[in-house]
């Protein structure tokens, strides 16, 4: 119960930053083609400002892509691979792989966020009157790096358990994970 209710928060959590992210960064775009193009007044660091958000969609739904099941790959198992135990252990060998090879550059994330804080980084604009910390932006590459880590993880037990436990795989775990009715609740 606790489990399912924590993973369904972080699940939801993540749905609601990517939703924000994706209409803050659209509005700002819009913005700023409407008052460079129509007024001719272009706003100083609005595109910085999206740029910055975007990096928040972008690991975010990089972390949702590996918890969906949906992530961009280059799979061929399934054409080699014709008997579902064998298919399903090369499924758990790349997703180990997977998850240990962002485990691998997360300390560097890590680094990359102190240093941020330590150096007190401030955006080269004044957009809505006031410089801001990128630190906050470059949280993003941590947090979705752990994310993805975390989901690559889980995904490696599934396919651990499939393949050599259970010694089945289940027709849920051959595609995507299906998505909820609704997208935030």
């Amino acid at each position: 119960m606790i489990r399912s209710f924590l993973w369904n928060t972080l699940l939801r959590a993540q749905r609601i930053v990517m939703l924000l992210t994706i209409c803050i960064t659209t509005a700002a775009v819009f913005l700023e083609v409407i008052m460079r193009y129509f007024f001719q007044a272009p706003l100083v660091g609005i595109e910085e400002f999206a740029a910055y958000t975007a990096f928040w969609l972008y690991f975010i739904g990089g972390s949702y892509g590996a918890y969906e099941r949906s992530h961009i790959s280059a799979d061929l198992s399934q054409l080699l691979f014709k008997n579902k135990l064998t298919y399903a252990k090369s499924h758990f060998a790349t997703s180990l792989v997977s998850a240990l090879s962002i485990l691998y550059v997360l300390p560097w994330a890590y680094d990359y966020v102190k240093w941020g804080f330590e150096m007190n980084e401030q955006s080269r604009s004044t957009f809505l009157g006031d410089s801001f910390s990128v630190v906050y932006f470059q949280a993003s590459v941590l947090v979705g790096l752990a994310l993805m880590s975390f989901y690559f993880f889980v995904e490696s037990f599934q396919w651990f358990r499939a393949a050599f436990i259970d010694r089945s795989v289940p027709e849920s775990m051959l595609v995507a994970r299906e998505e909820i009715d609704s997208w935030i609740g």
